[in-house]
């Protein structure tokens, strides 16, 4: 079995695309909501941050535990 459709068995693909769109979700509202608040610059770096190390690892648990 090559590796494309090992991923696709263990629906890490899935998990990708289902992360891709929570995470733009959250951020948008992060977005909003630091704006409403007036939170400072940092907070919406942090949110986008956590974001984009969140993907690998949500795609290491997509692959370990299928």
């Amino acid at each position: 079995m090559n590796l494309f459709q090992e991923l696709k068995h263990r629906n890490v693909f899935r998990v990708a695309v289902a992360y891709a769109v929570i995470g733009w979700l959250v951020v948008q509202i992060a977005d909003v909501a630091t704006e409403s608040f007036g939170a400072p610059e940092w907070v919406m770096k942090t949110v986008i941050l956590f974001a984009l190390l969140g993907l690998p690892i949500a795609l290491f648990l997509a692959w370990a535990f299928e």
